[in-house]
Order: C-alpha cells, then structure tokens, then sequence
C-alpha cells in the first residue's frame, strides 16, 4: 500500500496545523526512502525467487540421479543374481547398500544445500523489511524536525 504525497501532506495538515508545500524538502525525504526501500524489496524479491528456482532445479537433479542410479543398481542386481552363486548375490547386495548410502549422503547434501539457499533468502527479505522499518522511522524523525523548526 503506498501513500501519496498529497495524503502525506494532508495528514500533516490535519495533525499538526502545518501546510506542506508541494516542494517541500521533507517529501523529498519521503520519496528517496521509498526509492530506496523498494530497490531492497526488489532485491530481496529477486534473490528469494534464485534461492526458489536453485532450489527447484537441485531437487530435479538429485532425483533424476537417484533414478538413473536405482535403475542400474537393479538391472546390475538382476544379472549378477542370474549369472551367481548365494555368496557372490550377498556380495553384490553388500556393494550396493554402500552405494546408495553414499547416495544418499549426496542427496541429504543437496537438501541442505538447498535449504541453507533457502534460509539466506529468509534473510534477505529480513533485512528488507529491517530497512523498511530504520526508513519509516527515519522519516518520521525528519518530518518531526521539521514541524520543530516550523513552529519554533
């Protein structure tokens, strides 16, 4: 929700007894931060919507690797069963419960990875509306300024 200058001015008519030129330095204050905080919105818009699509992306790839990595684990089970005696199967299922932990551990990696991508984003919009706030607060210092050099 944005305010427009002219109800800036109106609300300091009717609470303070003060009339606002259109020129006035203070809406000069107002309109830099909020050129200011929309650029950090923007920015931390932009880097949440990165961490969303590496997100995405990272996710796809570890499951198409743990698809690939399945669908040859199985094919090369079947054909060691077929071609083995018992000792050389339990051998084989051995080999391949050490590759997929290890599998796993890629995946679990990525998930933090991910994740960590995530949380930086979290931050950013954070630190956004941080500067949203220190903004607000310090335009209302400067218009209470002002309304204290007015009337002195």
């Amino acid at each position: 929700m944005t305010i427009t200058l002219d109800e800036i001015r109106k609300e300091v008519a009717i609470k303070h007894n003060v009339l606002l030129d259109g020129n006035d330095p203070i809406l000069v204050v107002v309109t830099l931060n909020e050129l200011v905080l929309g650029r950090y919105i923007d920015l931390a818009s932009e880097n949440y919507a990165e961490a969303n699509k590496l997100l995405a992306v990272t996710i796809q790839q570890q499951v198409e690797a743990s698809k690939e990595t399945a669908g040859k684990i199985i094919t090369d089970a079947a054909t060691y069963v077929r071609d083995q005696v018992r000792q050389a199967v339990q051998t084989s299922l051995d080999d391949a419960a050490a590759r997929f932990r290890a599998n796993m551990a890629d995946v679990q990696a990525a998930a933090r990875a991910a994740d960590d991508n995530r949380s930086a984003a979290h931050v950013a919009k954070s630190g956004a509306v941080i500067a949203a706030i220190v903004a607000g607060a310090a335009a209302l210092i400067a218009v209470a300024a002002l309304v204290i050099v007015l009337v002195k």
